[in-house]
């Protein structure tokens, strides 16, 4: 019972994730069903934010009042969330972030990557010297140069990765992502696994 009391929200919004990321494949992987994907995922993320929203500012409201310290800096968070969430249902325009966020990726990616692989060169150099396990370094060196072959691939008006392969590996990144929110509520994963996602995810 703990377990669902402390998990219970990272379950939902892995579940928010999950369908997301389905809908984004659908996306890529059908240009007939775009539109509807596109459409509906405006409406997914517009409804969450509205009744997630909707909430914190309601309690907002009551707490302040009950403690007498007011509510105007969680109250605006709240209100902005809910305007964002409004604007989604009304204005449907997550197809123009999702375009937006895939004009970034490549080159997030790129300079990730690089971070990464510089990271993991100076850790394995230091691992050599303390004659310690160099596999982490390894793994970190091959993520690395993954995702800047993969931010290389994805740059251009004419990429060698079409635009709806990326959205279909935009929406694996985010299944993954959702998978490893799940599982981080049963057991304690690696700090590096869950950062690589989340920076692939900025998408």
């Amino acid at each position: 019972m703990d377990l669902v009391k402390r998990s219970l929200s990272k379950w939902i919004n892995a579940a928010i994730v999950l369908t997301v990321g389905i809908l984004v494949i659908v996306m890529g992987a059908n240009t007939n069903a775009s539109a509807d994907a596109a459409e509906a995922i405006s409406m997914v993320l517009g409804i969450i934010l509205i009744v997630v929203s909707s909430l914190a500012l309601l309690l907002a409201i009551c707490g302040g009042i009950m403690a007498k310290t007011g509510f105007l800096i969680s109250g605006i968070s709240s209100g902005f969330s809910l305007a964002i969430g409004i604007s989604l249902v009304s204005g449907k325009y997550a197809a123009a972030l999702i375009a937006l966020f895939l004009y970034v990726i490549p080159f997030l990616l790129i300079v990730v990557g690089i971070v990464i692989l510089a990271d993991a060169i100076f850790k394995l150099v230091l691992s050599i010297k303390a004659k310690i396990s160099v596999v982490p370094e390894i793994v970190s060196i091959v993520t690395g140069a993954l995702a800047m072959v993969l931010g290389f691939l994805c740059v251009g008006n004419e990429p060698v990765i079409s635009q709806g392969a990326q959205l279909v590996v935009f929406g694996i990144i985010l299944i993954v992502y959702a998978c490893l929110m799940v599982l981080g509520t049963f057991f304690k994963l690696p700090d590096a696994t869950v950062l690589v996602v989340e920076e692939k995810k900025a998408e």
